[in-house]
């Protein structure tokens, strides 16, 4: 830990800086912010990707309703950036997504470096969307590699989950080319090919047969894919959305459906457009 940083327990010491990072597994926000309060002029940075476990709504407004602060002040940061690479100064890209163009500049400049790259985006819904659905297309790829199937299977998986990304993101609210971007591809691509994602690593051991109980404890830290894949599962079929690759992780997960027969599933459904 760098010399000129300080650490604390009581969390008022840390809400009356400026510019806080929240980087808390989603489920606990709310309860963790909650009763807490900030100057009203305070930027929110959240580096959580995921969905508020009890409303399913987005972070950014459980934030808002949390600290009873406005939209504007919050900043979504979101992009493929493992914390293992980013460590090694190894060169990052993510996006500083908000609704004030002067807040996500203010962020773009404070966080860039010669490593570490920040671009403004102005699709806060989409970013937090791309973010928290691309855990649970991991999860899907993680299960293929646990059942030993190859690069084409990752790669269908990897286009084909995106386009259940952006049905959903587009519906809520985002704009599709950010579905294309750092917040969607980027973080997609790399959370479903590499090593470092737990999302990915849970997903294996579950096509290798493991008990989903004994994959998560294995895994030791928290699957924000696994709360994920139930909330977006939800809305789907709330707002009759078509996500046939979450359905299947749903299943897996919660019905404790056969990883094999799900993707055989997948395979055999009616043939149609690929844009469709």
């Amino acid at each position: 830990i760098p010399k000129n940083l300080s650490l604390t327990s009581d969390i008022k010491q840390v809400l009356n800086k400026k510019i806080i990072l929240i980087a808390l597994p989603s489920h606990l926000i709310s309860s963790v912010l909650t009763n807490n309060k900030v100057d009203k002029k305070t930027i929110i940075v959240n580096c959580s990707k995921g969905f508020d476990l009890k409303s399913e709504k987005r972070l950014s407004v459980i934030i808002s309703d949390a600290l009873n602060i406005k939209m504007e002040n919050i900043i979504s940061l979101s992009g493929p950036s493992h914390a293992e690479e980013v460590a090694e100064k190894t060169p990052t890209a993510v996006i500083a997504a908000g609704t004030s163009n002067e807040n996500t500049k203010l962020i773009q400049n404070i966080l860039s470096n010669n490593y570490f790259r920040v671009y403004q985006s102005d699709d806060i819904i989409g970013a937090e969307i791309g973010a928290s659905c691309k855990n649970i297309i991991s999860i899907a790829s993680g299960i293929c590699i646990g059942l030993k199937y190859g690069d084409n299977t990752i790669a269908a998986l990897i286009s084909r989950g995106l386009q259940e990304i952006i049905r959903l993101g587009t519906f809520l609210g985002g704009n599709q080319e950010t579905f294309y971007g750092l917040s969607g591809l980027g973080d997609l691509t790399v959370t479903a090919f590499s090593d470092f994602s737990r999302n990915r690593q849970f997903g294996k051991k579950i096509g290798m047969g493991m008990e989903l109980k004994k994959a998560l404890d294995e895994i030791g830290m928290v699957v924000e894919g696994f709360n994920a894949s139930k909330i977006v599962y939800n809305i789907s079929k709330k707002h009759k959305i078509n996500m046939p690759i979450v359905n299947e992780v749903y299943s897996i997960l919660f019905n404790n459906k056969d990883p094999k027969l799900a993707i055989n599933d997948l395979m055999d459904r009616k043939l149609k457009m690929e844009t469709l």
